[in-house]
């Protein structure tokens, strides 16, 4: 399962690195959310958004361009966001 796991995640960012707004950095990670939840995997929702919020915090601007960035940081916000309104809502 922790294959599978790192497959997600990385398919993931994958699609957050070709996003250019953030509309649809939302529409990604709503969706990979969405999949774990309808895969039955409720437990992974906690470190699937960790791990992504760690891989963001890791990057360095140096490496991006000034959209892909901007998505980056909106995503860490937004996952920020995600998870205090899970912790709200139980």
């Amino acid at each position: 399962m922790n294959v599978d796991k790192d497959n997600y995640l990385s398919s993931v960012i994958e699609k957050l690195k070709m996003a250019q707004n953030n509309e649809q950095v939302e529409s990604i990670i709503s969706t990979a959310i969405n999949g774990i939840k309808h895969a039955g995997y409720t437990g992974m929702q906690k470190t699937f958004i960790s791990q992504l919020q760690l891989w963001i915090e890791e990057l360095s601007p140096l490496d991006w361009n000034s959209t892909q960035w901007a998505c980056f940081r909106y995503a860490l916000i937004y996952s920020r966001k995600y998870s205090a309104n899970e912790l709200v809502q139980g």
